[in-house]
């Protein structure tokens, strides 16, 4: 009897107690990711710059050339390009039959290796005319962030879906006020705008990883059930 590449079931078959650890250990790199790019800036690079104040200014000046805290973010950068990328796997690894969560992680995993790209285009504190690159790298980033994040609220149903489709509005809402509050320099509305949105994504990245960590075809039930008992 021939049996069709179609018939097969290669997830399930691939479901054993190996697979089941590395895919886990791929998930663990996102939660890492969050954590780390937090301590990254906001308290490692952050307290190398003297008059740098969080709420006011943008996380890109920590990367800026002329940035005193430059140089500890840049093998710190590496880290999380290498974490993010591993944890797009997972998502890929966890999507099984949802091309949905399958797009997400291809997303994640492009996102991941955009930092490459990005890095070649930081702000110039001395040099205005690297604003222009600088804008267009993170816009690039944005859009695969963004997409990753519907793709993933795709993927799931219920209360899940609406965590997803949340935290994209929360993120695309407080860019564009952190956008819009740029160009009048150092201002409340820039720092914590920009933070804000930033932080809906690192989180949503969390959130999801603990999502698949059980199996994934349980994601969404699972995710169903933790809200239905906070009530």
């Amino acid at each position: 009897m021939r049996v069709s590449l179609e018939q097969i079931d290669v997830p399930a078959a691939l479901r054993t107690a190996p697979w089941e650890a590395a895919r886990k250990a791929l998930l663990a790199a996102g939660p890492l990711s969050s954590a780390l790019y937090v301590g990254a800036t906001d308290v490692v690079a952050a307290a190398r710059w003297e008059h740098y104040r969080r709420t006011r200014r943008m996380v890109s000046e920590l990367f800026a050339v002329g940035s005193p805290a430059r140089p500890v973010l840049h093998d710190l950068m590496k880290a999380y390009t290498a974490l993010t990328v591993v944890f797009g796997a997972g998502v890929w690894a966890s999507a099984r039959r949802r091309r949905a969560l399958r797009a997400s992680g291809a997303l994640l995993i492009a996102y991941g290796l955009s930092n490459v790209v990005a890095g070649r285009f930081p702000l110039d504190l001395q040099n205005e005319a690297s604003v222009p690159g600088h804008i267009a790298a993170t816009t690039v980033q944005l859009v695969l962030m963004l997409a990753a994040m519907g793709c993933a609220a795709a993927g799931f149903h219920g209360r899940l879906r609406a965590y997803c489709l949340a935290s994209l509005a929360v993120s695309v809402a407080m860019g564009m006020v952190a956008f819009a509050a740029a160009p009048h320099g150092p201002h409340l509305l820039l720092g914590v705008g920009e933070r804000i949105s930033i932080g809906a994504f690192l989180l949503w990245v969390a959130v999801l990883a603990l999502a698949l960590w059980r199996a994934p075809d349980e994601a969404p039930r699972a995710g169903q059930g933790m809200m239905r008992s906070a009530r």
